[in-house]
């Protein structure tokens, strides 16, 4: 009878700790990180974040985009691991190659002409 006692005694004290976790447990968001972008949408979201630093006049490694970076550049992926991509755009009426960093959710870190990131 004892043994029974104590193991009723576990068992709630188990469910009791338990209770609060699935009480304050909500679905309105994914627990899993995002799914990483493939080559096309890095490409894609490099060339939109130029687009986007020529309208908004910021300065880009020291220097403001001119008007040609919104036109048609051409983008490859310059290196690719499972932390980060590094896209070029090469402009080819300045003869100038911009290269944007992004973490593996399309999100833009940094910019610059030379390639050359810290976290590469």
């Amino acid at each position: 009878m004892r043994v029974m006692s104590k193991l009723i005694s576990v068992l709630g004290l188990s469910l009791s700790l338990l209770m609060p976790s699935l009480a304050l447990s909500h679905s309105d968001h994914d627990e899993r990180p995002g799914t990483p972008i493939n080559d096309k949408q890095a490409m894609e979201a490099a060339a939109e974040y130029a687009r986007s630093a020529v309208e908004k006049s910021e300065l880009v490694a020291g220097v403001a985009l001119d008007a040609s970076w919104q036109a048609e550049t051409e983008a490859k992926i310059h290196k690719k691991n499972i932390r980060y991509l590094i896209v070029s755009l090469y402009n080819a009426s300045q003869e100038k190659t911009l290269y944007v960093l992004l973490g593996p959710d399309g999100q833009v870190h940094d910019a610059n002409f030379d390639g050359a990131f810290e976290r590469s």
